[in-house]
């Protein structure tokens, strides 16, 4: 334990001392990416201390129907990743009304979490939170913009099908959440590809603000990708990331490209998520588990991709998050490699986003037909 708060705390005399070397370098966002982590780093400890001291544990079930976990373990771990996302965003600073209205509205996300890891909140309350975070950052111009607004219509629409995007991958993130390193690992995947396109096509600060973020998620995993984890992102955590890394995809420069392929490169890198909420949503209405909003946002159950991929390796959890992360690279790297390589023709990220589908259709295959086979031997 203590060569786990002395070493991020070394780190950071060190990256003290050494700020000038990657300002002169042009590294800043290095600098940003080793701070947050280190921050990160330094605050488990004592977060994971004042979770056992005052019972902010995630208890196993007994059955283990719906968690995998079976030690009682700290689950506000999203407050050291916040911790040390803000501590290194405090010198970076914001400089914009548009990322101050998305840190902000993170920061609801995060702390109506919180309150929800502490006291259980109403699935009421937590969409308002949500639905009021959102707005927030839609009022401050972050939105898709796939119609002309010329009409009330197109605008209205537009601002719906932002709402949809925002809240639904808010919530993605919450559902990705189940085996440990899953959402953090598929958080810094995902920003890592968010901050290549900000660095590419938007401004400096944008990525760097990006960085920020995956640099405190790194810093959480050590303590959580291992067979048991010693803390949880809990829904504090995981909604934050989210619901920023949604809404930073919002606000960054996708190029010069036709309004299709801009909407196709962020939906190829998130599509993890929407695959997993898509195939729990369809495959719950089917068994008839959930008929309404309010049943989607309250039902739990172990039918989600990483546990049925857990089922079909062996029931390594290990290895069924390590595939999801292959799964998340894949998705990611063609359309990073589209504007590393600008000259590249549209139909390559046609052909990227098809390969996109296509994995998807091959998981869905495997999936369902370790399901029948499951229920063959059982008969």
């Amino acid at each position: 334990m203590l060569v786990k708060i002395i070493a991020p705390l070394f780190m950071l005399v060190a990256l003290g001392f050494g700020r000038e070397f990657f300002e002169i370098s042009g590294l800043d966002w290095l600098f940003y990416f080793l701070l947050a982590a280190s921050i990160t780093m330094a605050l488990l400890p004592l977060i994971i201390k004042l979770a056992f001291h005052f019972n902010l544990l995630d208890q196993s079930d007994q059955d283990h129907r719906r968690k995998v976990h079976r030690d009682p373990t700290p689950k506000i771990g999203g407050i050291a990743v916040v911790g040390g996302f803000m501590s290194a965003l405090l010198l970076a600073g914001t400089q914009s009304p548009e990322l101050t209205a998305i840190i902000a509205g993170s920061l609801l996300i995060f702390f109506s979490g919180v309150l929800d890891d502490i006291f259980c909140l109403s699935t009421k309350l937590r969409f308002l939170a949500q639905l009021a975070a959102a707005l927030l950052v839609i009022w401050f111009g972050v939105r898709l913009s796939l119609l002309p607004e010329t009409t009330f219509w197109a605008r209205n629409l537009n601002i719906l099908l932002t709402l949809l995007w925002i809240i639904g991958l808010t919530n993605a993130f919450n559902f990705l959440d189940g085996i440990n390193g899953e959402a953090s690992g598929i958080a810094v995947i995902i920003g890592t590809a968010l901050a290549i396109f900000a660095f590419a096509h938007s401004t400096t600060l944008r990525g760097e603000v990006i960085v920020i973020a995956v640099g405190a998620t790194a810093g959480f995993m050590p303590y959580n990708l291992k067979r048991r984890a010693e803390v949880f992102l809990g829904d504090g955590g995981s909604g934050f990331l989210g619901f920023f890394l949604a809404v930073m995809a919002l606000h960054i420069n996708w190029g010069d490209q036709p309004g299709l392929v801009n909407l196709l490169m962020p939906v190829a890198i998130f599509s993890l998520g929407i695959y997993d909420m898509c195939l729990t949503t369809v495959t719950r209405i089917y068994s008839g588990k959930v008929k309404n909003i309010h049943d989607w946002l309250v039902f739990t159950g172990k039918d989600h991709i990483h546990h049925r991929l857990t089922g079909i390796l062996g029931g390594s959890r290990l290895a069924a998050v390590f595939f999801i992360y292959v799964v998340a690279v894949a998705n990611a790297v063609f359309p990073v490699l589209y504007i590393i390589y600008r000259g590249t023709s549209d139909w390559f990220i046609y052909a990227a986003f098809a390969q996109t589908m296509l994995i998807y259709v091959m998981i869905t295959i495997m999936l369902f037909s370790y399901r029948y086979e499951r229920r063959k031997e059982a008969r």
